[in-house]
């Protein structure tokens, strides 16, 4: 039978919000089956927000794909929502999807992407590409991709790489491509910081491709790899491991990865899943993360029991530095662990740190560390004391024994009583961690000792009840079924005495530490005092049980039960907390809160009421609108009555929208409430449709400043932001607009782009009076929110518009990189090249290459290059300059040019302000991976230019200056600064190799040849060429001076057993001996500072210490100096 509106919207009026969308659907599935569903939707759709809501809900439901075809560029998000919901379920024509897209707001072209992104229309949105790009640019065009077939990804990739901003979902749709993309970008990343910098970025995307391609994601990393893996990636590296173990830890270990000083410790999943893979490598994995306590004790915690000490002994057999077992002694087995702790006690000579010595023995039998354990438990230093408590208590819960626990409990219970609270607190808090199944019955009196004496201590803090607590319901879970009633009434009195000190049950997480069905065990072990409870209307016990059981308490019928007694006999606070538990299954939420509502009707303002209210009853949310308020227990005659929660008004009816927005219209209008809440609830009321909006505007001209200011930033959050735009932007002069420009993004978002151009001309253009922060502001939305034609046109006006402020024409500059498709775009770019203002230069240089297409940075360089010495003359600030030279070292890659006027500033010795900075710069683009000239240092780069013209300026009058007034030696100061690469990451050998060449035949320069030649030795892992390379630097040595000797051997970096292989060590031993034996002053000091780094380092072996002897024997007084500067032990 037909139905009109009237009818339906009467019959939906008594109906709580579930039941109104039931019927609606109910409804409209029988008109569409009977074919008279279209008319009931027009006369809807020419109503209010609500009935046209209704209907589109109806026409999803009655299937009526034609009348949600023709709503997906809605205005109301909620209708074009269903629309949207139509074209994935429904057959919604392809041509209503691109219709949509005509003169779309930014937020729906958003929501349009994800809608073809769900799938299924490929054709639609490869066609879409091509014309997105044509009117929006790269970046809605790069939305796209995700929703297109692969082919098409890898095609149009490359040109729209730079405006991607949604990897990891592209990369699960398509890894392939993205694999290429991320290869390619990496390598013209050449390293350093760039590097990083991407594998941040992008470390969840890869996280994302390890298990579909975790082949190619590990050849990435051992290539293109970080310095240190992002967390995001660190926690994926299972599909990896899973697909190949060796290689993971292959790349862990190498030697040619920067050693972190915080390396991150994969999650203990990952590293199960390594030690499964039983990879041969795993020892050296051990090797390299035994001075990591961390990771070493993660890794060995993984392996199974059994295999530990093979596993700890593998790792010690290799050369490794002490005893690794000492730091992972609680995974061992016990007779291995007891073992290790004798060895250990043996050697114990009183120089140690006590607690150190203390906790080996507590690792051991009891019977042995039991006299050190006392006699540290009893120290006169109370935080000595708390230290050891722990100890003690480990050591009996290892032992398990009774005599063990009885004899702890004995000694806690005499001990604790008096002991201040923090020693208390610790003990306590590890006699909790003790496994429960280690208490018998006969030690309740001992317990109840304990217990006495931390709940009758004046002092007892919240750690100690804490400890006490968690020790009580330990006992409880463990023995709640079981036939140990002593503990389990043990642990009940504990709980009640804990109640009786702190006023308030704490059984804490109960439903994360009960197994499964223990819920019921526990309920019924507490029903006495639940009873007894009851019996004198304290529901204390009950609603702190139910508070902790959580989710559980809804299996618990007659806990339920007791709930409904304690809102029936309970006070207020008991009756607060009793309907929020009660109210928490969701199942019988609805019905339950009625019952409430009925026996109290003032609930209405307590907030779980309040909430299910709002939410699903709304039926009775009348009763909290009425003109005479619901008085009684919770809201007093007089008292000021809470509003219902605005953000759930989508689901209650017009008429309750419109009270409640008058209500908090009277409440904003009441000159009595502080303005912080005046303010909030003009906040909370703007989405309330129609009527929050209204309530908006009519208060942004307060005279309060507070109360304005949130009616502003309030109305972009309405149900129509588009219409509020012109009211923001009306306010970019005036004081408000550090609210309102910033409002007017939000609303820019929603507002079609013929309209928003509009808008923003006269604020661009500056017709309209404006405050700079506006005009900036207005730029931005310009630049993101219109087609880029229009944009590029409205920013070129801002650009030159006639005051020409330097800070809006920064903006424009920084505004520019998604726009430069556009031909005007780089006309703008050329009038930067030749501003005279900092701040755009600053906007200028601010742009990476990695945010422009490619075919773009090379035209892009050659601006910098244009800019390059007007920016260099405006800069200002100590490191102002070294700031935009970076930058401008970050665009040599496309500028060849650009290299050039950098190196130019390092040698013109007229140049004494920027040179410094430019010599870092180029060392950078040396040490890159940069392609020749730009890059390393071989003859016809820039870098080898730079020192060649150098080195021969020190021989010019200008260069060589010697102590002049004013000046000295520039050249040579500006070859030491070009060459030092002492603490520059990734330098390669052959850049090495070539600048310790070029410098060879300039006696000044000396020590800095010869700090490269040990960073060559440093770099070098096989044994003949380390003593070939070490041979060179002692050579070079020669006729340098003491110092310059002392200071190089210093810096050679030591080999250690789990950094580098063990042959390094080995070499570096033979050639010590050789150049101890030899006699000479340079050679002699070289090989004090081979045994001082390596020696120490692999914990001073006999063979080290031997030559140590030698050398402080020498014939040259420096080389004994030296030597017996070097102590293999301290005092």
């Amino acid at each position: 039978m037909p139905i009109n509106a009237e009818q339906l919207l009467s019959a939906l009026e008594p109906l709580p919000f579930p039941a109104r969308l039931t019927l609606t659907a109910r409804t409209a599935r029988s008109l569409a089956d009977d074919g008279t569903l279209a008319p009931l939707l027009t006369e809807l759709d020419g109503r209010g927000p609500y009935e046209r809501r209704l209907a589109a809900l109806a026409a999803l439901v009655g299937r009526d794909a034609d009348f949600l075809a023709e709503r997906l560029a809605d205005p109301d998000p909620v209708v074009a929502g269903y629309a949207r919901r139509a074209a994935r379920d429904l057959p919604v024509p392809d041509r209503a999807v691109e219709a949509a897209y005509d003169d779309a707001p930014a937020v729906l072209r958003q929501r349009l992407a994800r809608l073809l992104g769900a799938g299924g229309r490929t054709a639609l949105a490869e066609r879409l590409v091509a014309r997105l790009r044509a009117e929006w640019g790269d970046a809605e065009a790069a939305r796209l991709l995700p929703a297109c077939s692969a082919p098409f990804v890898a095609r149009e990739l490359p040109g729209l790489a730079h405006a991607v901003d949604g990897w990891t979902r592209l990369a699960c749709r398509h890894p392939d491509p993205v694999l290429d993309h991320a290869e390619q970008t990496l390598a013209d990343r050449a390293g350093g910081q760039q590097r990083d910098d991407w594998w941040r970025l992008h470390a969840t995307t890869v996280a994302a491709l390890a298990p579909l391609r975790p082949e190619r994601v590990m050849t990435l990393l051992e290539r293109h790899g970080p310095g240190s893996l992002p967390p995001a990636l660190n926690n994926g590296l299972g599909p990896l491991v899973s697909a190949d173990a060796e290689r993971v830890i292959r790349w862990i270990t190498s030697p040619d990865r920067r050693e972190q000083r915080h390396e991150p410790m994969p999650p203990p999943g990952v590293l199960r899943r390594l030690v499964r893979a039983e990879p041969a490598s795993l020892t050296a994995l051990g090797r390299h993360w035994l001075n990591r306590g961390a990771h070493f004790t993660a890794l060995v915690k993984a392996v199974p029991p059994g295999r530990r000490p093979a596993f700890v002994d593998a790792v010690t057999g290799a050369g490794a530095r002490g005893n690794p077992a000492l730091s992972v002694l609680g995974l061992l087995p016990r007779e291995r662990r007891w073992a290790e702790v004798r060895r250990a006690a043996a050697e114990f000579d009183g120089t140690g740190y006590w607690w150190d010595d203390l906790d080996t023995l507590a690792h051991g039998p009891i019977d042995e560390a039991r006299p050190a354990l006392l006699a540290a438990i009893g120290r006169s230093d109370a935080d000595d004391r708390a230290a050891a408590w722990p100890l003690f208590v480990a050591c009996a819960a290892r032992d398990g024994g009774r005599e063990a626990i009885t004899e702890l409990l004995t000694t806690a219970g005499r001990r604790l009583r008096n002991e201040r609270d923090p020693v208390r607190a610790e003990a306590l808090g590890a006699l909790a961690e003790t496994h429960p199944r280690l208490f018998g019955a006969d030690d309740v009196p001992l317990l109840d000792v304990i217990a006495a004496g931390a709940l009758e201590a004046r002092d007892s803090s919240a750690d100690t009840l804490t400890a006490l607590r968690t020790l009580a319901v330990r006992l409880l879970v463990e023995h709640a079924t079981d036939g140990a009633s002593e503990l389990r009434h043990w642990a009940l009195r504990t709980l009640e005495g804990i109640t009786s000190r702190v006023g308030v049950p704490d059984f804490g997480p109960l439903h994360r530490v009960l197994r499964r069905g223990q819920e019921h065990q526990v309920f019924e072990a507490l029903r006495p005092w639940l009873d007894a409870g009851a019996g004198r209307a304290d529901f204390r016990l009950l609603l702190g049980l139910a508070a902790a059981l959580g989710p559980r308490a809804r299996r618990l019928p007659e806990l339920q039960e007791r709930l409904l007694t304690a809102l029936e006999r309970g006070d207020d606070e008991t009756f607060r907390a009793a309907a929020e538990l009660w109210l928490a299954a969701p199942a019988t939420r609805g019905e339950r809160v009625a019952a409430i509502v009925a026996l109290e009707p003032s609930s209405v303002v307590l907030p779980p009421v309040r909430r299910v209210l709002t939410r699903r009853r709304t039926d009775l949310l009348d009763s909290m609108l009425d003109a005479s308020a619901p008085h009684g227990r919770f809201l007093v005659v007089g008292a000021r009555r809470p509003l219902p929660d605005l953000g759930d008004s989508d689901r209650w009816l017009p008429r309750q929208q419109r009270t409640a927005v008058r209500l908090a219209g009277e409440a904003v209008a009441d000159d009595s409430l502080p303005l912080d809440e005046r303010a909030a609830l003009i906040r909370a009321a703007a989405p309330v449709p129609e009527f929050g909006r209204a309530l908006a505007l009519a208060h942004k001209d307060d005279p309060e400043v507070v109360v304005a200011e949130a009616a502003l930033g309030a109305l972009p959050w309405t149900d129509r932001p588009h219409d509020t735009l012109p009211a923001l932007l009306d306010q970019a002069g005036s004081d408000r607009a550090r609210v309102a420009v910033y409002a007017a993004s939000r609303a820019a978002r929603c507002t079609a782009p013929s309209e928003l151009a509009l808008s923003l001309g006269a604020l661009l253009t500056g017709e309209r009076p404006a405050k700079v922060t506006s005009r900036k502001e207005a730029v931005r939305l310009a630049a993101r929110f219109l087609p880029p034609r229009r944009a590029v046109s409205l920013l070129a006006s801002a650009f030159h518009a006639p005051d020409r402020h330097p800070d809006v024409r920064a903006a424009v500059v920084r505004a520019l990189p998604p726009l430069l498709g556009e031909p005007e775009a780089w006309s703008l770019l050329d009038d930067v090249a030749r501003n005279d203002a900092r701040p755009v230069h600053e906007a200028l240089l601010a742009v990476t290459p990695w945010e422009l297409a490619e075919t773009h940075r090379r035209a892009y360089a050659a601006v910098v290059v244009a800019a390059y010495d007007r920016s260099l003359a405006l800069t200002e600030g100590f490191g102002g300059g070294y700031a935009l030279l970076h930058a401008m070292g970050v665009w040599c890659r496309y500028s060849t040019g650009l290299a050039g006027r950098i190196a130019r500033t390092v040698c013109d010795l007229g140049e004494r302000t920027h040179w410094q900075f430019a010599g870092w710069v180029m060392r950078d683009l040396a040490v890159s991976e940069l392609p020749h000239p730009v890059g390393g240092a071989a003859p016809g780069s820039m870098f080898h230019g730079a020192v060649a013209e150098l080195l021969a300026a020190m021989h010019t009058t200008e260069g060589g200056c010697d102590a002049l007034a004013g000046r000295d030696q520039p050249a040579l100061q500006r070859l030491r600064n070009l060459t030092s690469f002492g603490y520059v990451d990734g330098v390669r050998t052959e850049l090495l190799e070539a600048v310790a060449e070029q410098l060879a035949s300039e006696p000044l320069l000396a020590a800095e040849r010869a700090h490269l030649l040990a960073q060559l030795a440093d770099h070098t892992e096989e044994p003949t060429a380390l003593l070939e390379r070490l041979r060179d630097l002692a050579d070079a040595l020669e006729g340098a001076g003491t110092t310059v000797a002392v200071h190089t051997s210093d810096r050679l970096r030591p080999s250690s057993a789990y950094r580098a292989v063990p042959q390094r060590a080995e070499a570096l031993l033979t050639a010590a001996d050789r150049f101890t034996r030899d006699g000479g002053t340079a050679t002699g000091l070289l090989a004090v500072g081979i045994v001082k780094g390596t020696g120490g380092s692999l914990g001073w072996p006999e063979e080290w210490r031997s030559l140590l002897r030698l050398l402080r024997g020498h014939g040259n007084a420096d080389v004994r100096h030296e030597a017996y500067r070097i102590m293999t032990e301290n005092e």
